[in-house]
């Protein structure tokens, strides 16, 4: 009986066992998969990541091109792309509810702005779908293992240095490229951890309130009532063409 019962345990610390080195040794994909999957449902377009490298000897992380896409009927493909990605994480919380990333460093993020033809810039669309997102949706449970929710994380620092903005203003055939200044967030999720993808809204909305600050300071206000302004314009000027053509065609039918 004793040696079925050491048996048993046996067994069982060597299932543990195995499972434990399938996590480690796959843990960058599921640092990748994570990142894709909230990243998508906060955003409500894709974002891909090319490779993801995590050390849990000293708790250092390097993610390699990250892109998140833009939203419906703009040109470019994505609207943000971020080449290096640093992080050092706490290895004393992995155990922990709340996992604790002491600092997160990217490396020269690129931003495309874009004004399309009828006065809607895809940075604003895209806060848009962060707001809505993260209301409207819930973790996905086929894609990401966490127990049927969200893990909690908080960033005690998040840097974004030598980044840039390319701006690009349909209508007008116009381009810029701008120096993205840069921006430093601490203590993201507060005392408690917030859910990446809370996170990730509160700092894709600083990322775009700083660049909109950038390209509005190229005229953009004024360039948008413009566009606006014929916008409004040819709506009028259609209505009131199908006003006559419906007043032609009543005419048409009581004349008889």
């Amino acid at each position: 009986m004793k040696k079925m019962a050491l048996g048993a345990v046996l067994v069982l610390v060597l299932t543990i066992g195995f499972a434990i080195y399938y996590l480690l040794s796959n843990l960058d994909g599921i640092v990748k998969t994570a990142i894709e999957t909230y990243g998508s449902q906060a955003t409500q377009t894709a974002v891909r990541v090319g490779s993801v490298q995590i050390g849990l000897k000293d708790g250092s992380g390097v993610i390699h091109n990250v892109a998140v896409g833009n939203p419906p009927d703009f040109a470019a493909p994505q609207a943000f792309s971020l080449g290096e990605i640093a992080i050092r994480i706490d290895l004393r919380s992995l155990s922990e509810e709340v996992t604790i990333i002491e600092q997160i460093t990217v490396q020269a993020p690129e931003v495309f702005f874009e004004l399309n033809e009828i006065g809607k810039n895809n940075l604003a669309e895209l806060k848009r779908n962060l707001s809505i997102g993260t209301s409207a949706t819930s973790p996905p449970s086929s894609a990401v293992k966490t127990g049927g929710a969200e893990p909690k994380l908080i960033i005690r620092k998040l840097l974004f240095t030598a980044g840039n903005i390319h701006a690009r203003l349909v209508q007008l055939n116009k381009d810029y490229d701008l120096k993205l200044p840069e921006i430093e967030l601490n203590n993201l999720g507060g005392e408690t951890g917030a859910t990446p993808t809370q996170i990730a809204e509160q700092v894709l909305q600083e990322l775009t309130d700083r660049a909109m600050a950038e390209v509005k300071k190229q005229g953009f206000d004024q360039y948008k009532m413009k566009l606006e302004g014929e916008v409004n314009q040819r709506l009028e000027t259609e209505k009131k063409q199908l006003g006559e053509q419906v007043g032609d065609q009543l005419k048409g039918v009581f004349s008889y």
